[in-house]
């Protein structure tokens, strides 16, 4: 079975309205423990808020938190992925845009967000399968091989003698 993304979509993201302040926003993440909002404007994804934008947009920028909106300093240049596009397709398209997290939709409905650490985590939970089967396969080889050199080592006296009697 293909790991796609619909699986691993985080429906429970928080999202908040563009004309909220910074210093709202970040309350916000820290009541939600969460590291992003989501940020929108009349029920539309504009934006995406993490910590990271608060380091450089507006803490490094010397900039204050109760004055900027979201809407001033979110991410607005989001990278989207189709829902039913598979985990490959979403670390292909993480790596080309050099980003973390991609805005999941299925048409045009937003769905919800995928980060690096979830995809990658998909896949290595989907390899353990697959290296389990050749792990098998590889036992199973590994053991034939010894039963053969142990059944010619077995044969070898027999095999000296009859080249032995051949040879006279």
């Amino acid at each position: 079975m293909k790991c796609k993304i619909d699986s691993l979509v985080q429906e429970s993201v928080v999202t908040v309205d563009h004309s909220e302040t910074v210093q709202q926003g970040v309350s916000l993440m820290a009541e939600k423990n969460a590291g992003s909002l989501v940020v929108t404007a009349a029920g539309e994804v504009i934006g995406l808020f993490t910590e990271r934008d608060l380091v450089s947009r507006v803490v490094g920028a010397g900039k204050e938190a109760s004055t900027l909106t979201l809407g001033d300093v979110c991410t607005r240049d989001l990278v989207s992925i189709s829902s039913d596009s598979s985990c490959q397709d979403a670390i292909r398209k993480m790596n080309s845009n050099a980003c973390r997290r991609l805005v999941v939709y299925r048409g045009s409905r937003f769905l919800g967000l995928i980060n690096l650490q979830d995809v990658a985590n998909a896949l290595a939970e989907k390899s353990k399968g697959n290296n389990l089967l050749i792990n098998c396969v590889s036992g199973v080889t590994l053991a034939a091989a010894i039963a053969m050199i142990a059944l010619l080592l077995y044969n070898f006296p027999k095999m000296l003698q009859l080249a032995d009697a051949l040879g006279r």
